[in-house]
Protein backbone atom coordinates (compact mmCIF):
# COMPACT_ATOMS: atom_id res chain seq x y z
CA UNK A 1 0.00 0.00 0.00
CA UNK A 2 1.42 4.01 -0.30
CA UNK A 3 0.11 6.68 0.87
CA UNK A 4 -1.07 9.30 -1.46
CA UNK A 5 -2.68 12.81 -0.65
CA UNK A 6 -5.42 13.84 -3.54
CA UNK A 7 -4.28 17.57 -4.20
CA UNK A 8 -6.77 18.27 -7.34
CA UNK A 9 -10.26 16.57 -8.03
CA UNK A 10 -11.62 17.11 -11.45
CA UNK A 11 -15.41 16.20 -12.35
CA UNK A 12 -15.84 14.30 -9.18
CA UNK A 13 -13.90 11.10 -10.47
CA UNK A 14 -10.76 12.33 -11.99
CA UNK A 15 -7.65 12.74 -8.85
CA UNK A 16 -4.72 13.64 -9.04
CA UNK A 17 -2.83 11.95 -6.33
CA UNK A 18 0.48 13.17 -4.64
CA UNK A 19 2.87 10.46 -3.00
CA UNK A 20 5.05 10.74 -0.30
CA UNK A 21 8.05 10.75 -2.79
CA UNK A 22 6.10 13.73 -4.74
CA UNK A 23 5.73 11.12 -7.66
CA UNK A 24 2.14 12.33 -9.22
CA UNK A 25 -0.61 10.03 -10.24
CA UNK A 26 -3.84 11.06 -12.13
CA UNK A 27 -6.31 8.37 -11.34
CA UNK A 28 -10.39 7.92 -12.71
CA UNK A 29 -12.06 6.76 -9.48
CA UNK A 30 -15.33 6.54 -8.45
CA UNK A 31 -16.51 6.40 -4.57
CA UNK A 32 -19.85 5.91 -3.49
CA UNK A 33 -21.58 6.88 -0.36
CA UNK A 34 -18.14 9.42 0.32
CA UNK A 35 -17.42 12.30 -1.05
CA UNK A 36 -13.27 13.01 -1.08
CA UNK A 37 -12.00 15.95 -0.38
CA UNK A 38 -8.67 18.00 -1.33
CA UNK A 39 -6.18 17.20 1.10
CA UNK A 40 -7.58 13.81 1.92
CA UNK A 41 -4.84 11.13 2.53
CA UNK A 42 -5.59 7.82 0.80
CA UNK A 43 -3.54 4.36 1.14
CA UNK A 44 -4.14 1.79 -2.32
CA UNK A 45 -2.26 -0.26 -4.01
CA UNK A 46 0.56 0.30 -5.97
CA UNK A 47 -0.71 -1.86 -8.90
CA UNK A 48 -3.47 0.07 -8.89
CA UNK A 49 -2.13 3.70 -8.97
CA UNK A 50 0.37 2.35 -12.34
CA UNK A 51 -2.67 0.93 -14.00
CA UNK A 52 -4.93 2.63 -16.20
CA UNK A 53 -8.25 0.83 -15.15
CA UNK A 54 -11.02 2.84 -13.88
CA UNK A 55 -12.02 2.16 -10.32
CA UNK A 56 -15.13 2.02 -8.29
CA UNK A 57 -14.69 2.07 -4.57
CA UNK A 58 -17.60 1.52 -1.88
CA UNK A 59 -18.34 0.51 1.34
CA UNK A 60 -17.28 -3.17 2.41
CA UNK A 61 -19.91 -6.02 1.46
CA UNK A 62 -17.36 -8.97 1.65
CA UNK A 63 -14.16 -10.30 2.58
CA UNK A 64 -11.55 -9.10 0.12
CA UNK A 65 -8.21 -9.87 -0.90
CA UNK A 66 -6.02 -6.98 0.93
CA UNK A 67 -5.06 -5.41 -3.05
CA UNK A 68 -8.84 -4.59 -3.35
CA UNK A 69 -8.98 -2.62 0.41
CA UNK A 70 -8.35 0.89 0.72
CA UNK A 71 -7.86 3.09 3.60
CA UNK A 72 -9.12 6.92 3.55
CA UNK A 73 -8.35 9.54 5.98
CA UNK A 74 -11.39 11.60 5.63
CA UNK A 75 -12.04 14.74 8.18
CA UNK A 76 -9.56 12.89 11.04
CA UNK A 77 -11.36 9.39 10.37
CA UNK A 78 -10.22 6.02 9.12
CA UNK A 79 -12.64 5.04 6.24
CA UNK A 80 -11.95 1.61 5.01
CA UNK A 81 -13.57 0.44 1.21
CA UNK A 82 -13.78 -2.35 -0.75
CA UNK A 83 -12.74 -2.04 -5.05
CA UNK A 84 -16.24 -2.89 -6.40
CA UNK A 85 -14.58 -2.38 -10.27
CA UNK A 86 -11.29 -1.84 -12.13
Amino acid sequence: MKKVKVIDIKDNFLYTLQATDNTTYKKNIEFIDININIGDIIYISNDVLKNKNIYTYGPIIEKNNPEDLIKIIHNNKDIYLQRYYG
